[in-house]
């Protein structure tokens, strides 16, 4: 009978391919997967892995949270990819007094950047959503304040009133509004 002490599992030292939010390595002929940033290794068995799609996998809109310096509220941004595929990240960015909006101009794997935290499904979307999307954010005018102790609002104020317009414009029909609530509800204070 195998014990735990028997089975090889990886090591932190072992070395690991990153595809997206996933990690997998093998040790001794056995295939471990996690979600990257986790300690848990999970065993599983290649053959069981189901065979890539022939159709293009959907695109999805999700919230991204990064970290910032100590004592700073999390970064929000948008971001519109395929599963484990570079996207579009639509932000905000610069102090609390001079915010300007900062769309990428071509794809970025946003889970590589080491301010990285996690990443919110906010919907599935079809192209043409993804076109709204964008448009919206484009439009969303940035947060401003003319000093310091003016400030009402930041990144993260920016990004609920860009998911409110989604939900808004888009009439519910790729973005409900508990996700809007969702995101209200996550809010760090400014």
């Amino acid at each position: 009978m195998a014990t735990t002490a028997d089975k090889k599992y990886p090591m932190p030292n072992t070395p690991t391919q990153t595809i997206g939010l996933r990690e997998i390595c093998q040790v001794n002929g056995h295939h471990f997967k996690r979600i990257k940033g986790q300690e848990d290794w999970i065993e599983y068995s290649p053959e069981n892995t189901p065979l890539p799609p022939t159709e293009p996998q959907p695109l999805y809109l999700s919230l991204i949270h990064e970290s910032q310096g100590p004592d700073e509220p999390l970064h929000w941004s948008l971001f519109v990819a395929r599963e484990n595929e570079p996207g579009w990240l639509y932000q905000v960015t610069g102090d609390a007094e001079h915010v300007t909006y900062e769309p990428w101009d071509g794809k970025v794997d946003i889970t590589s950047s080491e301010s990285f935290l996690t990443l919110y499904q906010l919907a599935s979307v079809t192209e043409g959503q993804a076109i709204v999307v964008k448009s919206i954010a484009d439009r969303e005018t940035p947060p401003y304040a003319v000093n310091r102790r003016e400030v009402k609002e930041n990144c993260q104020g920016w990004m609920v009133r860009v998911i409110g317009r989604l939900v808004e414009e888009g009439r519910g029909l790729f973005l409900v509004l508990s996700k809007l609530e969702i995101a209200r509800e996550m809010m760090q204070p400014v």
